[in-house]
């Protein structure tokens, strides 16, 4: 973690520096220290979703749970990435256009859930009369 802190810190200076002379070359600067500090996290923690693989066959439950976890995590972590360089960028109403993107996409992976709640649900009212 000390290595992100410090690249971060690293592309927040030299952009700072820069922007003053080149703001162009300021939010490049920013947005490339931010890629390489998301990609070297997603590197990192790519083993946690073989942990969260073995936890789905462990425990019983369908594996398309975990994959829907999983995807929407990352459909997360990549929107907001993405919308926070947005509004680093002064691009407030498209990181708000993101967003909302980000959040119909998981509504939409989502989808098998409700009808997997919906179906249950209907199965034990129908189950009780």
């Amino acid at each position: 973690m000390l290595a992100v802190c410090a690249a971060a810190l690293t592309a927040a200076f030299a952009a700072a520096a820069l922007k003053k002379y080149s703001p162009e070359t300021s939010a490049v600067i920013a947005i490339a220290g931010g890629a390489m500090i998301f990609t070297t996290l997603l590197i990192r923690y790519v083993p946690v979703l073989g942990q969260l693989s073995a936890y789905s066959e462990k425990s019983g439950l369908n594996a398309d749970y975990a994959v829907i976890l999983i995807k929407t995590a990352g459909i997360c972590a990549l929107c907001s990435f993405t919308a926070d360089c947005c509004r680093d960028n002064g691009q407030q109403a498209l990181a708000s256009r993101v967003e909302l993107g980000a959040r119909l996409t998981i509504i939409t992976i989502a989808l098998p859930l409700f009808e997997n709640i919906l179906q249950t649900a209907s199965s034990l009212l129908t189950a009780s009369q």
